[in-house]
């Protein structure tokens, strides 16, 4: 992790993140990098990003995946690979 990165993740975690209450709610963005027809040309993220498929079809880029608790107050936040597997 980078250095610069240290302090923020401790402000998130001590400022902006809530505290779980019983109930959490799991789900996941799509982060598209390109259009579908763009993918094999693409260069942006080549070798991190990756095609993945959600419940709106294919997409290439990534997936931002949030936990929540029963007030919607944020518990957790993760960025993956548009292929990771959700289950």
């Amino acid at each position: 992790m980078q250095q610069a990165a240290v302090p923020m993740l401790l402000f998130l975690k001590s400022q902006c993140f809530g505290a779980a209450t019983g109930f959490s709610f799991i789900g996941y963005i799509p982060i598209r990098v390109c259009k579908n027809k763009r993918i094999k040309r693409n260069k942006v993220f080549k070798g991190i990003a990756a095609t993945g498929k959600s419940t709106m079809g294919y997409f290439h880029g990534f997936k931002l995946h949030l936990v929540v608790n029963g007030k919607g107050q944020l518990l957790s936040v993760m960025i993956t690979p548009g292929n990771t597997d959700d289950g």
